[in-house]
């Protein structure tokens, strides 16, 4: 009996996983998390195509303009940490464009001391092709916090 449970739950979890791309396509916020992560993971220069897939307009024109030292230096060689993104706001302009305001948090482990940055960005997304792209991306407000930073009075 336990064997039929843990093969039902197993199959249930591998169906979900299967359709979770089709369905993430079709959700801005999701997309736009799975892009954040993507890029904390890159880890080759022939991850700037992958990358280039969730983009569209002037964010996928900046992207695809950067020479592979500049992904580099920004991408595989920084020394960043995620630690959390936060989705503040989620506003549909239209149908197909939605206007995204998330804080993405992550430990810039830098030549100096180690600092956490905090990014609050307005994300434009646009439904193309039955898939939410990243259109373009505003920063707001930028928080840097150093660590183990001594000050004098």
């Amino acid at each position: 009996m336990k064997l039929i449970l843990l093969l039902g739950l197993a199959m249930a979890l591998g169906s979900a996983a299967c359709s979770r791309k089709a369905a993430d396509a079709n959700d801005p916020k999701r997309r736009l998390n799975d892009y954040i992560s993507r890029s904390f993971d890159v880890r080759k220069a022939e991850d700037k195509e992958h990358l280039l897939g969730y983009l569209t307009g002037p964010a996928k024109t900046r992207l695809a303009a950067w020479s592979p030292e500049q992904f580099r230096e920004a991408f595989i060689e920084s020394k960043r940490k995620f630690v959390k993104l936060v989705f503040t706001e989620v506003k549909p302009v239209s149908a197909s464009e939605t206007n995204i305001t998330y804080e993405l948090t992550y430990i810039d482990q830098g030549k100096s001391s180690d600092a956490k940055v905090t990014h609050k960005k307005l994300g434009q997304l646009v439904q193309e092709n039955g898939a939410w792209l990243i259109k373009d991306v505003r920063n707001i407000k930028e928080l840097v916090e150093y660590q183990n930073e001594m000050s004098l009075p």
